[in-house]
């Protein structure tokens, strides 16, 4: 087994499913955050853990898919 499979097993086996797992609790905390949101459009201090709920489920996806493009770019540069 050379290099190129065993990292590729990894990726495969190991990273994608992690970012696909993170990649998704990012967006249901989102959308917790929305409907934490309208829910409450009348309490502010509710509706602003809402917006924070927003803003880090936001953070998270892009972190996750600045995560997958900078894996991506070592595979290409490695030859992966």
């Amino acid at each position: 087994m050379t290099l190129d499979e065993i990292l590729q097993k990894i990726n495969t086996n190991i990273v994608n499913p992690l970012i696909y797992l993170f990649l998704a609790v990012a967006m249901v905390i989102f959308l917790w955050g929305v409907v934490t949101f309208f829910q409450n459009i009348d309490n502010s201090e509710e509706r602003a853990q809402g917006v924070r709920h927003m803003i880090w489920g936001v953070l998270g996806l892009v972190i996750m898919i600045s995560f997958q493009g900078i894996i991506a770019m070592i595979k290409n540069f490695i030859g992966v």
